[in-house]
């Protein structure tokens, strides 16, 4: 009876908390957009803080030269320097901590771990749960990038997302990847975007035409890597 009661507490816990942090950022959005007192206020403290962060920049010793003999240094910005704090946490996260290693083994193969005795649900819910997480830390980096933000503000960029991350040597299948190799292939996608914006005579298209053609190129040869391990075995 003790072990229900507990069962049943845990299971309560979630939905309360869930309904009470809804609640709070119900009260919070509604100040912040003005459906409730002191929302002027709030706005203005709000604005001037994300101005803040977006326009701060890390400037670094070295840089350029402008004709009139200024020196310009080179600068980094804060979404730079976090979105590289969060890459090395995640790698170390799934190289050296326990919860890496069973995502390794279930996108691996599922009835695998289960046969070893791990949690797959759980670790597939924790993985969602991070996955939120890291989803609206992308989408708060990519306002400050812009200093602006609506919904449909990264519409589209799904594919980027799958192709870059493709690239740098995520299979599809699952249980082989590494963030290191995700952030290549973000650069490799940048690069050729920057290529094609700085020729000039090219359709924005192109980039999409690309990335879609590396993207099928890189999923052929992982098709052919597996096929290969599979007659080897």
């Amino acid at each position: 009876m003790g072990n229900f009661k507990k069962l049943a507490q845990k299971r309560l816990f979630l939905p309360v908390f869930s309904m009470i942090l809804v609640m709070l950022i119900n009260v919070v959005y509604d100040i912040a957009t003005g459906s409730a007192p002191l929302s002027f206020f709030m706005i203005s403290i709000k604005n001037e803080l994300f101005l803040k962060w977006a326009n701060y920049r890390f400037y670094m010793p070295f840089g350029s030269t402008s004709k009139k003999g200024k020196f310009i240094p080179a600068y980094i910005p804060p979404t730079v320097v976090i979105a590289l704090i969060v890459v090395i946490l995640i790698a170390v996260l799934l190289k050296y901590r326990k919860f890496g290693r069973k995502l390794y083994a279930i996108g691996g193969s599922r009835q695998s771990a289960l046969m070893m005795g791990l949690n797959v649900k759980k670790t597939i819910f924790n993985a969602y749960v991070l996955d939120g997480f890291l989803a609206g830390l992308g989408g708060f980096l990519f306002c400050l990038n812009s200093c602006a933000g609506f919904v449909e503000q990264a519409k589209g960029l799904e594919m980027d997302a799958i192709s870059s991350a493709v690239i740098g040597g995520t299979l599809l299948s699952g249980g082989v990847g590494t963030p290191i190799g995700t952030l290549f292939g973000v650069l490799i996608k940048g690069t050729i975007s920057s290529l094609i914006t700085t020729q000039g005579t090219l359709s924005s298209w192109w980039t999409r035409i690309i990335l879609s053609a590396l993207l099928c190129f890189f999923i052929v040869i992982q098709s052919v890597v597996a096929s290969m391990k599979k007659k080897a075995k």
